[in-house]
Parts: structure tokens; C-alpha cells; sequence
């Protein structure tokens, strides 16, 4: 029973390890990225500024991509609005308003919060829709609608659709109905609507497969052939079956021992790992602190600017610590639990091959029982 509990709480312990490494490693960023981040981001507000929105747009999500900050998001959907990408952008302030924020979050971060709640709620009036229906299908699920070239899925038809301004191209499609592409030109706000209208292509629906039992003795001949003959079986003999246990019944102690110390090694390495990225956090926090304190730039004041310097090498020591004992505490948890599992399963292969048992034995022209005691 306790071998039991435990191959149920390892795996859960080995999966928890593996989830906090793939989550840190997001934020576990090097003083090349951050530099690189913080001047993609304001390169991407100068671009925004000058009106180069799709170039904004490029060094913003680049930035994004190292380093996490609300003031990217709030930009990137200021220029996708400015080049009427209102569905994108809306999504994007969406993103942003949504985030829950740590109380000690910079005051940059919580200002393009507090932007993106607001500006959402005028892009919104300014979102137009579009509602497609169908005319000439009892139902949608064998017709697929298209918007410019992209299938929607059946649950979007009959409701109003956000859609950027401009035009857009409605299809509908099925196995023997077809449409005619329809052209809409919507303007900001505006809410229209589409009928698409089905006609038969005049083309049958293609037959069913044939089953096994409508192809008649050709088909049952043919499973015949490639079925393998009870009859060729040939049943173990108890010679066979005591040789086979006894091949395999052996198992000590020495896995048990191996499997507690690979356990207690990997819980110590998942502490130190741990004990550091919580510090490398730390750091990381108060680097962007002081990173906002200056503006969201390059500090001015260089003795500031070397402090936020020493925060992000700190930071990246500290996080390269968390993560080699993280990884060195996972793979002693993923080794005592494959200790842990060899030596329960030899212990109840053995348990089963010697409990005694019968086998039922099927022959050409015979049947009988073949047992071990």
C-alpha cells in the first residue's frame, strides 16, 4: 500500500518541477535580452511617433517577446487601431485591462492599465459587425462559410461578427451546395448583415463505404487469410513456465536505496532552485523599478543607471543558480521514481508468477488446461 501512495505522489511532484521550470523560464532573462528589449521598445515609439506604424508595431512585439511590460501591449494596439486593425487592437487592450497586476507593479505599468481600459471603451464604439446567414440549408453543419479565404467555425454564423472596416468576401460551400462570393464594405460602427444563398452543384453525395458484411464471402475470405490459426498456437509448457519465473523473481533491497536517496537529492536541489528564483524575482522587480523610476530609458544619472546594471547581472546569476538546481532536483525526483517503479513491478511480477494458475489451451481436434502449482 505505501508503494502504492508513493507512485501516486511522485509523478505529481516530478510534473510540478517541470511546470515551475518552464514557467520561470519566461522571465529568466539575460542583460543582453533586457538591453535588447528596452531598446526595441523605444525604437517601436519612435516608429509610432513618426507614424511607421507597421514598423511599431515590429519592434513592440519584438520587445514583448523578451521582456513583458503593459507599456508594449499599450502601444502595439495603438498603432494596430491607427492602420485599422480595430479587432486586433481590441483584443490586444483587452489583454492589457485583464492583467492583474502585483501590488508593488511600477507606476508605468499601471498608467497603461488604467490607458487601455479607456481607449478600449472607443475603439469598441467604433468596431463595426457583420451577421452572415444562410438561405437555402436546413442546417450548417455540412456547409463551410468563409470570410477572405479563412473558414469560420459553425458557431459564428447567425450572430453579429467584430470585423475590421473595409471590404470582405463571404462565401458558403458544401459536398453538393455552393454560394456566390458576396462583397460587403463596412464602415466604422456599422452593423450589417450577409444572406448567403445556397444552390445544388448538381453533384450526388458519394456512397457510403460497403461494410464487411455487404461484401459477401469475398471480404469474409480475405479476414480469413490474413487471421492466424488458433490451432498453430502452441501452449507453454510447465517446464517453460517454472524457467520463466525463475528468471525473473529475484529483486533486493538495492533499488529501495536508490530510489530514497535519488528522492532526497532531488527535493534538496528543488529547494536551492527554488530558494533562488524567488531571489532572482526579487531582483528582477526592483531592476524594473528603477528601470520606470527613470522613465522607461536609458538613466541620465549614471550612477543610477550602474545600480539597475548590477540589479540585472544579479539577476541573471541568481536565476542560472535557480535553474541548475531546479533541473538537477528534477531529474533526481524523475531517477528515484524510475528506481521506485523497477522495483515495485519486479516485486509484483514475482508475486504473480508464483501464485498458481490455469491456462485454457486450444488445439486441432483438442482442448485442455495447462496450470502451474
Amino acid at each position: 500500500m505505501q508503494r502504492e501512495t508513493a507512485m501516486r505522489t511522485i509523478p505529481c511532484l516530478v510534473s510540478g518541477v517541470c511546470v515551475f521550470i518552464a514557467a520561470h523560464g519566461a522571465f529568466a532573462q539575460t542583460d543582453l535580452e533586457r538591453a535588447t528589449a528596452r531598446d526595441a521598445a523605444n525604437n517601436g515609439r519612435a516608429a509610432f511617433d513618426a507614424g511607421r506604424y507597421e514598423k511599431a508595431i515590429d519592434y513592440l512585439s519584438r520587445a514583448e517577446q523578451l521582456v513583458h511590460s503593459p507599456t508594449h501591449l499599450l502601444f502595439m494596439a495603438r498603432a494596430q487601431a491607427k492602420l485599422g486593425r480595430l479587432v486586433a487592437a481590441h483584443e490586444t487592450y483587452l489583454k492589457i485591462s485583464r492583467e492583474t497586476l502585483e501590488a508593488n507593479a511600477p507606476k508605468a505599468f499601471v498608467s497603461a492599465q488604467d490607458a487601455a481600459e479607456q481607449e478600449q471603451d472607443a475603439l469598441d464604439d467604433r468596431l463595426p459587425s457583420v451577421t452572415v446567414t444562410l438561405r437555402g440549408a436546413t442546417t450548417a453543419a455540412d456547409v463551410t462559410v468563409q470570410m477572405d479565404g479563412t473558414a469560420l467555425p459553425a458557431a459564428m454564423i447567425g450572430i453579429p461578427l467584430p470585423a475590421d472596416p473595409g471590404e470582405h468576401v463571404f462565401k458558403a460551400s458544401g459536398p453538393t451546395i455552393t454560394s456566390e462570393p458576396v462583397t460587403v464594405k463596412l464602415a466604422e460602427a456599422a452593423k450589417q448583415s450577409v444572406t448567403l444563398t445556397l444552390r445544388s452543384t448538381g453533384a450526388g453525395r458519394p456512397p457510403p463505404a460497403a461494410s464487411t458484411a455487404a461484401a459477401g464471402p469475398a471480404a469474409s475470405a480475405a479476414v480469413a487469410a490474413t487471421a492466424t490459426p488458433v490451432g498453430n498456437a502452441t501452449a507453454p509448457t510447465p517446464a517453460q513456465e517454472v524457467a520463466h519465473v525463475d528468471s525473473s523473481s529475484g529483486h533486493g533491497p538495492g533499488l529501495m536505496i536508490a530510489s530514497i536517496a535519488a528522492f532526497t537529492l532531488g527535493a534538496a536541489g528543488a529547494g536551492i532552485g527554488t530558494y533562488y528564483l524567488l531571489k532572482s524575482s526579487s531582483s528582477r522587480n526592483e531592476s524594473d523599478k528603477l528601470y520606470q523610476e527613470c522613465g522607461g530609458n536609458q538613466c541620465a544619472d549614471k550612477v543610477k543607471q550602474a545600480e539597475i546594471d548590477a540589479k540585472d547581472r544579479e539577476t541573471d546569476q541568481q536565476s542560472k543558480i535557480g535553474i541548475a538546481g531546479m533541473v538537477s532536483g528534477g531529474v533526481g525526483l524523475i531517477a528515484g521514481f524510475t528506481f521506485l517503479i523497477v522495483d515495485v513491478s519486479r516485486g509484483d511480477r514475482s508475486a504473480r508468477q508464483s501464485t498458481p494458475r490455469v491456462t485454457p489451451t486450444l488445439g486441432f481436434r483438442s482442448v485442455g488446461l495447462v496450470g502451474t502449482f
